[in-house]
């Protein structure tokens, strides 16, 4: 797994409402056409894990998915890399919203 340079720059934030407490977990799916970023569905989970259907807009293709890591640190866990490895994505985002920290990886 090594540092993800396409999210570089970029900051994809999962807007937190009242019904998704900031101390649980949120994700959307990372999407893309022609070299430009889409953000596709979005979730909210519990404390400790997200379900997520990976779906974007018409004509894109999902590349990856951005997830929060509430009270944790922005890099994957295992489950998060397996998950990663069966869907067949590369790019793996992870926030604390906590900190505002946020990195970004590439899943090999």
């Amino acid at each position: 797994m090594s540092r993800c340079r396409i999210f570089r720059n970029v900051t994809m934030r999962q807007k937190v409402t009242a019904e998704m407490p900031g101390d649980y977990e949120t994700a959307f799916t990372i999407c893309a056409r022609n070299g430009r970023l889409a953000r596709g569905n979005a979730s909210a989970g519990g404390k400790y894990a997200v379900t997520l259907d990976i779906n974007c807009p018409e004509g894109h293709k999902p590349i990856g998915i951005w997830h929060s890591h509430p009270h944790g640190v922005p890099e994957p866990s295992s489950a998060d890399i397996s998950e990663m490895r069966k869907l067949g994505l590369r790019h793996l985002c992870i926030s604390v919203p906590q900190t505002g920290q946020m990195r970004c990886h590439i899943v090999k």
